[in-house]
């Protein structure tokens, strides 16, 4: 071993047209080059700012609470259902694909009581046929989790009216983006959605290893009304948040070189338009 020579790093080239990952922006990849700043570099404080500045605007919300998550979609997935569930709080998982059964698993793993409503793979729910699981659901649902696009299928949810529709059963909405984020309206804000999380590894078009997400004040309040602290330490919303905020508080060392990279496909978004994203997007899945 010790008389092994191995070759610079030259792996073959590749087209990635499958759910993920996705083709890397030469932009993208030329920021991740850039040197690395110290965690509490006011320098690197500003950038994610600017980060989640951007991330805001993807988003389509003015949350306070948008931050990237360090991990990949599956991280933003278990932060949002560990910080809003505790142990025998009711979720109402809809699932028509192998993400959202993900879901129900992350959240029993919680010890959440899940209640799941099942459409054959790639079919979407309508709005009356959750309305009709809340009524009936054994244990009153606290969360309402969906995916909005199943990364499985391809199927994407509707997603009007739904917000409007579980808070009046007096629930939050928690929407699976991980595919959708960047390639199609997602109007967190408008529809009324709690809690959001995604990758960066999909439509926003760089590695992975972050997961975007985004809570509303009515989220945050479920999270200040629990009894006890999330049981998942590093993925406590609130903590990290301290980081995010003006308050600067450590928690853990991010990556700077997925910070830059996220800031950089953020940023090719915010130059494209959203609009004109989700047009290219809608054209080459048609072509």
């Amino acid at each position: 071993m010790a008389n092994s020579t191995y070759s610079d790093l030259n792996p073959s080239p590749r087209l990635l047209l499958g759910p993920g990952p996705s083709m890397v922006h030469p932009r993208v990849l030329r920021a991740m080059s850039t040197p690395l700043l110290g965690y509490a570099d006011p320098e690197f404080w500003k950038l994610m700012d600017e980060t989640q500045e951007l991330l805001r605007h993807t988003f389509q919300t003015k949350n306070e609470m948008t931050l990237p998550v360090s991990g990949t979609g599956m991280a933003g997935m278990e932060t949002v259902l560990a910080n809003l569930l505790e142990p025998g709080d009711g979720l109402l998982v809809c699932a028509a694909g192998f993400f959202g059964n993900r879901l129900e698993e992350v959240a029993l793993r919680h010890g959440a009581e899940v209640t799941k409503i099942e459409k054959p793979w790639g079919e979407v729910f309508a709005p009356e046929e959750i309305e009709a699981a809340l009524k009936t659901a054994k244990q009153p649902a606290k969360v309402v989790a969906i995916v909005h696009a199943e990364t499985s299928t391809g199927a994407l949810q509707p997603m009007d009216g739904l917000g409007e529709l579980v808070h009046r059963h007096g629930a939050r909405l928690v929407v699976d983006c991980v595919t959708s984020r960047g390639g199609v309206p997602g109007k967190v804000d408008e529809w009324g959605v709690d809690a959001a999380y995604s990758g960066t590894q999909k439509c926003l078009g760089c590695p992975p290893g972050l997961a975007p997400v985004s809570l509303s004040e009515r989220a945050r309040e479920a999270i200040h009304k629990r009894k006890r602290k999330p049981d998942i330490w590093y993925f406590d919303l609130e903590a990290l948040f301290k980081y995010w905020s003006s308050e600067r508080v450590y928690h853990h060392t991010v990556s700077g070189t997925l910070v830059y990279a996220l800031r950089e496909g953020l940023r090719l978004a915010a130059e494209e338009g959203l609009e004109a994203r989700w047009a290219r997007h809608r054209a080459n899945a048609e072509y």
